[in-house]
């Protein structure tokens, strides 16, 4: 067997998105937000497992809250 590849340095992932096209990076920065969001979606299961869940209450109107911010935002 070889051996294992070795990491690609940022300043290489940098010059590779660089030759993206602009559908191509839409493309890839969907899939970073989606990771993230899988990411805190399992930090909040653990998180909810060690009893630190939030209310619900809470959760309700923070949601609320951004969504009429982003209705104003986008309104002005």
């Amino acid at each position: 067997m070889g051996q294992p590849k070795e990491k690609p340095t940022v300043e290489q992932v940098l010059k590779l998105v660089e030759e993206l096209t602009a559908e191509e990076r839409e493309q890839v920065q969907q899939a970073l937000n989606v990771r993230a969001i899988r990411e805190r979606l399992i930090q909040a299961e653990e998180s909810i497992a060690r009893g630190e869940g939030i209310p619900a209450e809470v959760v309700l109107a923070e949601l609320k809250e951004r969504a009429e911010a982003r209705l104003r935002k986008s309104q002005s």
